[in-house]
């Protein structure tokens, strides 16, 4: 317990899935949270959920003003901001081989997925650097890391997100801030299970009950939320750079 006291955290798409879990466990740890997402409905419900210390802050991660203004108010609300964790995001249905996705597809999907992290660390680090510290930890996927997923364009965004953490480890490290990477497998949020299960199987790129080859099981949003408080409080103070696979151990296979 205790490990963000003092700490203020930005946590995008918190409304549902990772997000909303993290903010759940990081006000248990003694930070403060901003919720910023984009449905007022689950953004409000999040906020409530997650306990004092909590604000929703509506913002579109693919709109530069939204966030920016997002930013504003973080600070004059809480004067700082010590950690940015960048989980807004999501694949879509239409997603498929390059041959054979719609263009829609892609600008769509880059723009959430890989637009919105750059938009969030654009006006998240000047705020860091003045502060001569911070986290940020973007939600990659397993996806880019294995070579056998259908969905083309999800899997280009999520590793170009990868290099997007790395480049800015690098040349934000000597600001005293560090920039990682978590690579979820299937995470059983209430998106996926609406989306991809079919009585107690879940179909995920093609492949039928996925569950069976992730050896230590698919995750749970708090799962992920635990590892996002690890690289978020300073304990982590080694990490840096790093893409952090967390999802059952299927990447090793």
């Amino acid at each position: 317990m205790n490990r963000l006291v003092d700490k203020v955290a930005v946590i995008t798409g918190a409304g549902s899935g990772i997000g909303r879990a993290s903010a759940k466990l990081f006000i248990a740890e003694g930070a403060k949270v901003v919720v910023a997402e984009v449905d007022e409905t689950l953004g409000a419900a999040s906020a409530r959920e997650a306990g004092a210390g909590a604000r929703f802050i509506r913002t579109d991660v693919t709109d530069e003003e939204s966030v920016k203004q997002m930013v504003r108010q973080t600070r004059d609300a809480f004067g700082r901001i010590d950690v940015l964790l960048n989980c807004a995001g999501g694949s879509l249905r239409e997603d498929k081989p390059v041959t054979e996705v719609d263009l829609s597809i892609w600008d769509r999907t880059i723009n959430l997925d890989l637009k919105g992290p750059f938009l969030c660390c654009r006006h998240v680090l000047p705020v860091m650097v003045e502060q001569g510290k911070g986290s940020v930890v973007n939600f990659s996927s397993v996806v880019a890391l294995r070579g056998n997923h259908i969905a083309h364009v999800y899997v280009s965004a999520k590793g170009g997100l990868i290099s997007f953490t790395q480049a800015l480890a690098g040349a934000y490290s000597p600001k005293g801030i560090r920039v990682n990477a978590i690579c979820p497998g299937v995470v059983l949020t209430d998106r996926v299970k609406s989306r991809f299960t079919n009585g107690n199987q879940i179909r995920f790129g093609g492949i039928d009950n996925i569950t069976e080859r992730y050896p230590f099981g698919v995750g749970q949003p708090e799962d992920i939320a635990n590892v996002a408080l690890f690289l978020a409080s300073d304990e982590s103070r080694m990490v840096n750079g790093a893409a952090i696979p967390a999802e059952g151990g299927i990447s090793a296979y």
